[in-house]
């Protein structure tokens, strides 16, 4: 599945809308830099040329494709930008479904945190809290370590050396307990095993009894703005348990992904950072 395509199809398609829409992606996909004209799109939507430029001049009317009045070909008009430019603005971590927390708090009964990077902190925007779970009380708006959290590792894991170097230092980083990765070199292993595995792990690493799984969530640029964690306390993350949240947890980490605008492409990052 292409999760910008949709899987929805009408029951009553407006076909000049169909074809109309099809114009531009055409011009968006081939004839971005040049244009293309009539003749050209006419034949790669196989209908006449009369139909196709009663569309061109629909769209140009509405400033959604422009003509060059030199070589009269048509490309696509700024309307279409301040259009798409809007999708940011509704699409963000501050008015997504958090019913995407809900579900997972709901199916394995543990606590779920959102949370975004803020310097060299991980801050969570937003949690779900099981009633049975018995976890550390961190509140909304809490700081926590990068190096030592599921959710930080995750936000940092498609970092550089020099990246993470100049966020957190060169180390020795501070430690909670005797599972923190307190080591520069340690740290760039952790982060190319999560980028492998697609997956983070804090195994008693900030607190004792608590274990915490993350994955990122990227938005439309495929970059990292966020991490989705489960956590609960380590006596009930047995590797079965384990292995059922990441399912729920790629499903979630996923949904509010494309929400944001990811394209479902995970960018290949150089094994030797």
């Amino acid at each position: 599945m292409e999760p910008n395509k949709s899987q929805h199809t009408p029951k009553y398609p407006v076909l000049t809308i169909d074809k109309a829409l099809e114009v531009m992606e055409i011009l968006a996909e081939e004839g971005y830099q040049e244009g293309m004209g009539v003749s050209e799109l006419s034949s790669k939507l196989d209908i006449g040329k009369s139909t196709v430029h009663r569309i061109l001049d629909t769209l140009a009317a509405r400033n959604y494709l422009e003509q060059d009045h030199d070589t009269k070909k048509y490309r696509l008009g700024w309307r279409l930008f301040e259009i798409g430019n809007v999708i940011p603005q509704q699409r963000n971590l501050y008015n997504f479904d958090i019913g995407i927390l809900q579900n997972l708090c709901n199916q394995y009964q543990e606590t779920v945190n959102l949370g975004v990077r803020v310097d060299d902190s991980v801050v969570t925007i937003s949690k779900v809290t099981a009633k049975a779970s018995l976890v550390a009380n961190l509140q909304i708006g809490a700081r926590e370590p990068l190096h030592a959290t599921a959710m930080g590792k995750a936000l940092i894991s498609d970092m550089t050396r020099e990246e993470v170097i100049g966020i957190l230092g060169e180390g020795p980083y501070s430690s909670f307990t005797s599972f923190t990765i307190t080591d520069i070199d340690k740290l760039m292993e952790e982060l190319r095993k999560i980028r492998k595995q697609g997956f983070s792990m804090d195994d008693e690493e900030v607190a004792p009894g608590l274990t915490c799984i993350a994955m990122p969530v990227r938005n439309f640029d495929n970059e990292i703005v966020a991490a989705i964690s489960v956590s609960g306390a380590s006596i009930r993350q047995t590797y079965s348990k384990i292995d059922q949240i990441k399912v729920g947890l790629k499903e979630a980490t996923d949904k509010l992904s494309y929400f944001l605008g990811w394209e479902g492409i995970v960018p290949d990052v150089s094994e030797t950072k």
